[in-house]
């Protein structure tokens, strides 16, 4: 058994299929009463199954949801690996090559995501992982089943300030450009070391610490930081910056992914 933000998470075997998974038990944390209760649930449990369709090498896979005697159970992909938390810590920072790589494989499962309307709400350090070969962005639909919706103001699980959007932290509701930025955010906190501001403070005074180590990714973070949503780098201009990053550094890598062009109706509001 390992514990993160969201509560312990179990190993166990599918005797069924011959696998062995991990399987955490959500506990909504909903705040509704009587018939609105019921709707939230109906909504987080919608959500949180769409992003169980979600079939991308950078998004960990969720195998089933479960609920039983009104107990949530998600039941998803068993990896063994680090989280991008730990191992800056381990190493102080990372090198501008692997950041951008990092971040280039990060950002396709989340334009994936985005194509097909399932936003995230909960981007940071802890919920990254590195494998030998892949990068795995965890906890996809973890944030609905908590009753952070689209709609709601409900802050993330892990409420890491210095990964939440500034238009989050001022109450407002959680859209694709929320997630760039807690996207970028992780990106400064890997090539830095650092969190791109202090977590102190009110969510009006938010500023971000120009970087000092990130060399050709600093016009990336800087446009993924930006205060307002409107002005902020969008994920195709993203992927494309860090595809010629990388390609500068002499790593290859397919050229970026368009997302769906056409998403599905109610996106990012059921």
């Amino acid at each position: 058994m390992s514990r993160d933000v969201a509560g312990p998470v179990w190993r166990a075997h599918d005797s069924l299929l011959r696998r062995n998974v991990a399987i955490k038990e959500i506990r909504p944390q909903f705040h509704e009463h009587g018939a609105d209760l019921h709707e939230t649930r109906h909504r987080a449990l919608r959500e949180a199954r769409s992003a169980g369709r979600l079939n991308h090498p950078a998004v960990i896979s969720v195998h089933d949801l479960l609920e039983v005697d009104g107990r949530l159970w998600i039941v998803m992909e068993l990896l063994e690996a680090l989280t991008l938390k730990d191992t800056v810590r381990h190493l102080g920072h990372l090198p501008v090559h692997w950041t951008a790589w990092i971040g280039f494989q990060l950002l396709g499962g989340l334009r994936h995501a985005h194509g097909t309307g399932v936003l995230h709400r909960d981007i940071n350090p802890g919920n990254i992982l590195l494998t030998g070969n892949r990068v795995v962005l965890s906890d996809f639909g973890i944030a609905a089943l908590h009753g952070g919706s689209s709609q709601s103001t409900t802050m993330p699980l892990s409420y890491a300030p210095a990964f939440i959007a500034p238009e989050r932290l001022r109450g407002g509701r959680a859209t694709p450009a929320g997630d760039l930025w807690s996207f970028g955010a992780c990106l400064y906190f890997a090539v830095e070391g650092r969190p791109p501001h202090p977590a102190a403070g009110p969510p009006a005074a938010v500023r971000v610490t120009p970087p000092v180590k990130a060399g050709p990714l600093r016009p990336v973070l800087e446009g993924l930081l930006r205060h307002d949503p409107a002005a902020r780098m969008s994920g195709g201009q993203a992927a494309r910056m860090l595809s010629e990053i990388l390609r500068t550094e002499g790593v290859a890598v397919a050229p970026p992914l368009l997302p769906a062009a056409r998403l599905p109706p109610d996106s990012f509001t059921t």
